[in-house]
C-alpha cells in the first residue's frame, strides 16, 4: 500500500508540473514583442485571439494611448530596420515610422525576392495617422512558355516598382515619387493636414513637335 501511495503522489507531481511547463510554454508564446523605443512611444508586435498587430504604446501623463499601425495577416511576420524618429514642421512636432519586410517567392517557374516598405506619419498629440504609404521594389525571373503544348520556353527577367516611393524631407515636407511622377506635399497648420504643393511633377509625356 505504501509503494502505491508514493507512486501515486510521484504521478500526480508529475501531472502538475507538466501542466505548469505547458502554461509557461503558452505565456511565452504569447508574449509581446519590443520593435523600438523614442522619446514616450514604445512600438511592439501583440498577440490577442484575433490575431497580431503592430502598436505604438504611447504614455500621456497617467495614462497609455494605444495607436494601431499594423494588422498582421502573416503569423511569422519578421521586419527589418523598423524605426520611429520625431520630426518637427510648422512648429509641430511629428513621428514617421518606418519598417521593410523581405518577400520570397520560389517555384519551378517563378523566383521572385522582393522588400516592402512602409511608411507612416503620426500626429500622436492627436492620434492622427497624417499618412500611411507602401512601396514594393522586386527582382522577378520566370518561365514563359511559347506554346500552348508547353514544349518551348524562354526565361524572362524583369525589374518591378509598385506604388510611391516615400522620401521626407529635413523641412518635414515628402516627396511622393514614381517613373512618371513627382509629387512633394507639405503640412499646413490650418487645415492639420499635409497637402499638395503645386502642380505635380511629370515625365515622359509626347514632346512638341
Amino acid at each position: 500500500m505504501k509503494k502505491l501511495f508514493l507512486l501515486l503522489i510521484i504521478l500526480v507531481s508529475t501531472i502538475g508540473f507538466a501542466q505548469k511547463g505547458k502554461t509557461k510554454s503558452k505565456a511565452a508564446a504569447t508574449k509581446n514583442v519590443v520593435l523600438t523605443k523614442v522619446d514616450h512611444i514604445t512600438a511592439e508586435i501583440i498577440s490577442e485571439k484575433s490575431g497580431k498587430r503592430i502598436v505604438l504604446f504611447v504614455k500621456n501623463n497617467d495614462k497609455n494611448d494605444t495607436l494601431e499601425v499594423k494588422k498582421l495577416d502573416k503569423a511569422d511576420f519578421k521586419p527589418t530596420n523598423f524605426t520611429v524618429k520625431s520630426f518637427t514642421t510648422q512648429g509641430k512636432k511629428f513621428y514617421h515610422v518606418n519598417w521593410k519586410e523581405e518577400i520570397k517567392v520560389d517555384t519551378k517557374l517563378k523566383k521572385e525576392t522582393g522588400i516592402v516598405t512602409e511608411d507612416q506619419l503620426w500626429d500622436i498629440e492627436t492620434k492622427t495617422l497624417l499618412l500611411g504609404n507602401i512601396h514594393k521594389t522586386s527582382h522577378i525571373k520566370e518561365t514563359i512558355f511559347l506554346d500552348k503544348n508547353k514544349t518551348a520556353s524562354h526565361d524572362v527577367e524583369k525589374n518591378r516598382s509598385e506604388g510611391f516611393e516615400f522620401t521626407l524631407n529635413h523641412d518635414g515636407s515628402f516627396v511622393m515619387k514614381t517613373k512618371t511622377q513627382n509629387s512633394t506635399y507639405v503640412y499646413h497648420a490650418a487645415s492639420s493636414k499635409y497637402e499638395l504643393k503645386g502642380a505635380p511633377k511629370t515625365s515622359g509625356g509626347k514632346k512638341k513637335k
